[in-house]
């Protein structure tokens, strides 16, 4: 009877040791699958992905041919010469090889085009170009297809039948290949040019503003107080913080039956033992939590609106400088900011997700004028056309954005940029007409 409470004992502790593994092994798989996925949807590793994916493509598609001398009665089929495959293979793959080289050194060129016109930190978007990952991977892979298949028929690894079907594959190639050549063409006329680079980066601040704009809390819905005796989750590295896993914290709330205040927001530099969270009543396993706030060496785009801003704010700021001297381009950029904080509006149709146990810092909304405005009305306070435009956009910002602390920080940095210009234009008549449209757009000096 001993032995059989000994074992039975044993048995049960081990099941029990068994499912607290998994449950542990199934939780740091759920966290290792949500930093391998925004590790995958960086722009700089999507460009190898793409033709790594075509290039295990073109193997099989190379060899699809033998299944049909398998399958299919012998000789069912056209005959097609041996001496025509192997042009076509040949033509194909001597030309994808120049095509590739070619194409890869222009995108280099775009990236350091894009770096030194605009900023480097417009390399990453430009980088994620959907034309230029596709038309590198079809080239790459187009490549590997002719070399596989010329090898393949060498080897007498085709019948007749595998032959035709070589050949309609291998026409299909050369269509998809034309048709992607003009694109990549086209493509050519823009990549890395300061109206395609603007534009990118255009559309990923419009993104994360929308998202912003759609859920300002992230999800987060719950209104509690956090208790006295509520547990500190520390950051255990340094970095920016560019993501927060709210979904995991919210699946831990529940489990833990917790409650969850966020401490910080995607875009604040990070030190150790800087606060990311406090749980109102968790044990030592709250630690843990710090797992899920992603820390990097730069800033992203897609929780954080402020970083848009910035970027654009850097490729004025650059047009501006003496050795570049080029307002056109800080007025492009001022009316760009102008209309991603004007035009974009809520999603209404989007399926918001809702995390009744998480709780977030707001967003200090002002800061997309501080750090989009503050550094152009420094350096071009002494060019009149930048300060006129700059007025006019701020106004527009002031009278028709939904956020209070917008369009406060809006008429704050109008004053602020008059106040700059006139100590730097040297030109009486230039600060009265900047007064004058100061005013009219205002009501009133500041």
């Amino acid at each position: 009877m001993g032995t059989q409470f000994v074992l039975h004992y044993g048995v049960c502790n081990y099941a029990a040791v068994f499912v607290y593994e998994r449950a542990v092994n199934r939780k740091e798989l759920k966290k290792m699958m949500y930093r391998w996925l925004l590790a995958f949807k960086k722009p700089s590793n999507k460009l190898w992905i793409n033709p790594t994916l075509g290039a295990l493509f073109a193997v099989l598609f190379a060899f699809m041919a033998r299944l049909f001398n398998i399958y299919l009665p012998e000789d069912i089929l056209p005959k097609i010469e041996l001496s025509t495959l192997e042009g076509l293979l040949d033509v194909i793959a001597s030309s994808m090889l120049a095509v590739s080289t070619f194409s890869l050194s222009i995108m280099v060129s775009a990236f350091s085009s894009a770096a030194s016109g605009a900023t480097p930190r417009a390399t990453e978007l430009v980088m994620g170009d959907n034309n230029t990952r596709i038309a590198i991977a079809s080239f790459i892979s187009a490549f590997i297809y002719a070399i596989v298949a010329r090898t393949a028929l060498g080897m007498e690894f085709y019948g007749q039948n595998g032959r035709f079907v070589l050949f309609v594959s291998t026409i299909l190639v050369l269509v998809y290949l034309i048709v992607t050549l003009i694109r990549w063409v086209h493509t050519l006329s823009q990549l890395g040019r300061m109206g395609n680079t603007l534009n990118k980066i255009h559309a990923a601040a419009e993104n994360s503003l929308l998202n912003y704009r759609t859920q300002p809390n992230m999800g987060a819905t719950w209104h509690g107080n956090i208790g006295q005796k509520s547990v500190m989750v520390e950051a255990q590295s340094s970095g920016y913080l560019t993501h927060i896993d709210m979904a995991t914290l919210q699946s831990k709330a529940e489990a833990q039956d917790w409650h969850i205040y966020i401490a910080v927001r995607p875009g604040e530099l990070i030190m150790p033992g800087t606060v990311l969270a406090m749980v109102d009543k968790g044990g030592e396993e709250a630690a843990d939590l710090h797992n899920c706030f992603v820390l990097e060496v730069e800033r992203n785009y897609a929780q954080d609106p402020s970083w848009g801003f910035i970027v654009m704010s850097e490729a004025a700021q650059r047009a501006l400088s003496p050795a570049v001297n080029d307002p056109g381009t800080a007025i492009n950029v001022m009316t760009r900011m102008m209309r991603l904080l004007v035009d974009t509006k809520p999603d209404e149709e989007e399926n918001k997700k809702s995390y009744d146990r998480l709780a977030i810092k707001p967003l200090d909304c002002g800061d997309w004028v501080r750090d989009g405005f503050a550094p152009l009305a420094r350096d071009g306070a002494g060019i009149l056309e930048v300060g006129l435009v700059m007025q006019k956009v701020l106004a527009g910002i002031w009278k028709s954005v939904p956020e209070t602390e917008v369009s406060r920080a809006a008429k704050e940095m109008s004053a602020l940029a008059f106040k700059r210009a006139e100590q730097e234009l040297g030109f009486a008549p230039d600060v009265d007409t900047l007064r004058q449209k100061h005013k009219a757009l205002f009501g009133s000096v500041s």
